[in-house]
């Protein structure tokens, strides 16, 4: 049995852009000059050098024809669901009769630059039955949306919309199923894949992992996201949006800078957000610099708070900024502290590590996480201690505090920062 092949979905007519596709396939949308979607997702995948399967309508004959004829190289394969529409789950039954293990799936109407190798290898470790590749994005209430636990395995699947709130980490488009995933899919019916297949996938109980990105990946099927597309070739968030490619970020502290703090030595609720901070940072999400949260969260070793509520108040923060379109790319925290005596504090919590600020330990982890370029990143907070660790990582700095300092850069709150920045 073979290791795995492609799986493009190009089934979908494109109803919401009907003016533009004209009834072709939505991967038939044209981008840039005579390049449509399918052209810049093969140029993509090609490079691994694996068979390639198109499941299709049997109306989109033309489109098999022009890929057949553009791209004899490749190993390619078209298969047709029939007069029947089976759906993102329901067509995947036929795949069955393929000799693969797995299968990586993608949608049709998805720009990406991403690395594939990457999502493989991190498939392969987890031995993960499904693994669906995740992002933040500005619209999560409308995005299927996953909460995970810290080795990456999904604990809940949230499924649009929302009436509650959820982590904002939304469904992408693309995704690695293993081959016995599919005997759990009814042949000859309709089922979706994210409110059908990942629901049944979680009650049989097989692993599903989400790996967390932050490359390039853009569902692009409506008027305003082609717009974007188009917009997005011409910049880094397309260019550098692989990860194998350096990307600047702009780091933020969360108290005082995101958020008021009361300077009181207790936990500051991330709730009460400063004037035009989901504005700043819809700036930096628009600029393709990522948005890194680097944050001292001691509470947590002192006993005043639990982890669980921490990271609620994470989910919270992120819904609240998502409300006005901006969201923060990764978030980093450090819940140590050093000095002893407190009430009900959690003793082995209570160390000198090496991530609390003015230590760098966390913007070290985030710039290999994330392959930054840190000769074009900046931080921004509102204490000496985040200038000792940017200082330290050899970061540009702006302060936003309180206090008088005339050693580096100051602006009065983290907007006037960000534009200061891009010089908006």
């Amino acid at each position: 049995m073979r290791d795995f092949s492609f799986v493009i979905l190009v089934g979908g007519k494109g109803e919401r852009v009907r003016k533009i596709t004209n009834g072709l396939s939505k991967s038939e949308i044209i981008l840039n000059k005579k390049n449509r979607i399918i052209d810049y997702q093969l140029n993509q995948i090609s490079k691994l050098k694996k068979n390639i399967i198109f499941l299709s309508n049997i109306k989109f004959k033309k489109l098999k024809k022009n890929i057949l004829k553009k791209y004899k190289k490749l190993n390619i394969k078209f298969i047709e669901e029939g007069k029947k529409r089976l759906g993102t789950a329901g067509s995947l039954k036929i795949l069955s009769e393929e000799n693969y293990k797995y299968f990586i799936i993608i949608f049709g109407d998805l720009l990406f630059n991403f690395n594939f190798k990457k999502l493989i290898n991190f498939h392969k470790k987890k031995s993960s039955d499904c693994t669906l590749v995740v992002h933040p994005n500005s619209h999560p209430k409308d995005s299927d949306c996953l909460k995970l636990n810290d080795d990456q395995m999904l604990i809940k699947f949230y499924k649009k919309p929302h009436k509650s709130i959820t982590p904002n980490l939304c469904l992408s488009g693309i995704s690695i199923i293993n081959r016995k995933v599919l005997n759990l899919i009814n042949a000859n019916r309709t089922q979706d894949f994210s409110k059908f297949l990942i629901p049944k996938i979680q009650k049989k109980k097989f692993k599903i992992f989400g790996y967390n990105s932050r490359e390039y990946i853009k569902d692009v099927g409506t008027f305003s996201r082609i717009r974007e597309a188009k917009n997005d070739l011409k910049s880094i968030k397309y260019t550098k949006g692989n990860i194998n490619k350096k990307i600047p970020a702009i780091f933020l502290d969360r108290d005082g800078v995101i958020n008021l703090d009361q300077n009181n030595g207790k936990y500051q609720n991330p709730d009460k957000i400063i004037n035009k901070v989901p504005k700043a940072i819809k700036i930096i999400n628009s600029k393709g610099f990522l948005c890194v949260l680097i944050t001292n969260q001691p509470s947590i070793a002192k006993g005043y708070i639990t982890l669980s509520k921490l990271k609620n108040d994470f989910i919270s923060l992120e819904n609240k900024l998502s409300t006005k379109g901006a969201y923060i790319d990764r978030i980093y925290f450090c819940p140590h502290h050093p000095d002893k005596g407190f009430k009900n504090e959690i003793k082995n919590l209570k160390i000198n590590c090496n991530c609390r600020k003015p230590k760098n330990g966390l913007i070290l982890r985030a710039i290999k996480d994330l392959n930054i370029d840190r000769k074009r990143s900046y931080f921004i907070g509102d204490r000496y201690s985040d200038y000792l660790a940017a200082k330290k990582t050899k970061l540009k700095f702006i302060y936003v505090g309180k206090y008088k300092y005339n050693n580096f850069q100051k602006k009065e709150n983290l907007y006037k920062a960000v534009r200061y920045i891009f010089r908006k």
